[in-house]
């Protein structure tokens, strides 16, 4: 019996891996431009923006995507007062990027952009752990290790 759950844990260990590796790869690593002009498109389908503010939305996007990006490439081990000047930094961006919108946007669009902000900032953070438990075999791992956990013969 402990064979045969020892060889079931490493065969969901092994075909996890392969799958962690293979969604890596899917990933495109598009470009500051391609990704401001793919925000722009989505935010236009959404609030039906005119062309002023689809060239207003475009610009914006373009200078945060070139920021974070320059941002990730110098990323390194960080202290902790690196750290929180960093999210002290985020935050201010943040709310600086939320002020654009509402000077870009009407207030009918702001509107309904915020309640997507906060939709997608809840879902953002259940994210993960949905994608964990999505019937994937890290979920299969995840319950036969709660199962054996609970009958304690793990």
């Amino acid at each position: 019996m402990k064979n045969i759950v020892t060889s079931i844990v490493l065969m969901l260990l092994f075909s996890s891996a392969i799958n962690a590796q293979n969604r890596s790869n899917r990933r495109a690593d598009f470009t500051p431009e391609q990704q401001a002009t793919l925000q722009t498109k989505k935010m236009t389908l959404n609030f039906d923006l005119d062309e002023n503010q689809q060239k207003s939305i475009y610009k914006m996007m373009l200078k945060n995507t070139e920021e974070r990006k320059a941002k990730r490439q110098n990323g390194r081990t960080q202290t902790q007062e690196e750290r929180f000047e960093f999210e002290n930094t985020r935050l201010d961006r943040q709310l600086a990027h939320k002020e654009e919108i509402k000077n870009i946007l009407t207030a009918e669009q702001f509107e309904k952009w915020e309640k997507l902000a906060k939709r997608k900032g809840r879902s953002g953070k259940k994210g993960m752990k949905n994608a964990r438990t999505n019937g994937n075999s890290t979920c299969t791992f995840q319950k036969l290790q709660n199962t054996l956990k609970k009958r304690n013969k793990f």
